[in-house]
């Protein structure tokens, strides 16, 4: 194990007790923590009424941002509301890729509509190049009318998002190779 591995930040994902995520977010943000709640408007519906709320893309999960020392990973555990942290155990944490955090943060800070897929992880990779989308990463599929989207997976959490993307906007994105 090394430990350059835990002196460095990194995103991890937080399992919370059912909605709790806010108040976990407040918590570890009143710690010093830097946090990102994933959460979108969307429209809910009671009877004839309809009205904008925000709603969490990750039920149940609150990503934090830390370098994983033995006492942040005992403060994190010792949150109120916080169940486990999602993974490996320490000191072999598992952690999320920055680029599937900014992925994600990208689509839900473009207003455009999304919605939430079953986890997939097929088809070819690609990149936005150009809208208020542009640099985001993700997997191409086509829907049943035939048009192109954009996933975005969260691998540890094995959670996906969609959005619709012209087909013009995409560009493959070739694997780097590995050593």
């Amino acid at each position: 194990m090394s430990s350059h591995r835990l002196t460095q930040d990194h995103w991890y994902a937080l399992h919370c007790k059912s909605r709790h995520e806010r108040q976990v977010d407040a918590r570890l943000r009143a710690q010093g923590l830097t946090t990102y709640l994933a959460e979108h408007e969307a429209i809910a519906v009671w009877g004839a009424r309809r009205r904008k709320v925000k709603k969490n893309i990750l039920p149940g999960y609150v990503l934090v941002r830390a370098k994983m020392a033995a006492h942040t990973h005992l403060s994190i555990l010792q949150t109120t509301s916080v169940v486990k942290i999602v993974g490996k155990p320490w000191p072999r944490l598992s952690w999320i890729p920055d680029e599937q955090i900014e992925s994600l943060r990208l689509m839900l800070g473009a207003q455009v509509p999304v919605e939430e897929v079953s986890y997939w992880n097929l088809g070819d990779r690609v990149e936005v190049t150009s809208g208020p989308l542009t640099g985001l990463r993700g997997y191409v599929t086509t829907n049943e009318h035939r048009r192109n989207r954009v996933i975005v997976s969260i691998d540890l959490l094995r959670r996906s998002v969609a959005v619709e993307v012209e087909a013009q906007l995409l560009r493959e994105v070739v694997p780097e190779a590995k050593p």
